[in-house]
C-alpha cells in the first residue's frame, strides 16, 4: 500500500470516528490514527509501506502513548512492551501499542496490561 493512500484510509477512519456519538470510540480511533500517522511521518508519499510491518523508536512510541522515553523502556524491559533491540535503541511495531493505548479505555479495575510471555 502506498503511504499516500494509507494516509487518505487513516482521515476517512478519523472523520467516520467522529461521526459515532461513543466518546470512546472517537479517542481510540483518533489515538489508532495517531499512532499510524507518527509511524508514516517523513515517509514519501509514493514510498510503499505495509501497515501491519510498521515499527517506531522508542522516542515515538512515547509520543504516541504520552508517556517519557523512560517509561517505555521499563514496559519493554518489564516484559509489558515487546520490542527488537537495533543499535542502542528499540524498535516497536505500531500493532503491539494497541493494547496500551486499548487500555485507558476499559472500565476501572481492568486496565492492567499482562507481562508478554
Amino acid at each position: 500500500m502506498k503511504v499516500a493512500d494509507l494516509r487518505e484510509h487513516l482521515a476517512a477512519a478519523l472523520a467516520g470516528a467522529l461521526r459515532r456519538p461513543e466518546a470512546e470510540a472517537v479517542a481510540l480511533t483518533a489515538d489508532r490514527v495517531k499512532a499510524m500517522g507518527v509511524a508514516l511521518a517523513g515517509m514519501e508519499a509514493d514510498a510503499e509501506v505495509d501497515p501491519e510491518a510498521l515499527q517506531v523508536a522508542t522516542r515515538q512510541a512515547a509520543v504516541i502513548l504520552g508517556y517519557h522515553q523512560e517509561h517505555v523502556r521499563r514496559l519493554i524491559r518489564g516484559g509489558r512492551l515487546a520490542a527488537q533491540r537495533v543499535g542502542g535503541d528499540y524498535r516497536i511495531e505500531v500493532a503491539d501499542l494497541w493494547p496500551l493505548l486499548e487500555a485507558r479505555y476499559r472500565p476501572p479495575g481492568r486496565r492492567r496490561i499482562k507481562p508478554r510471555q
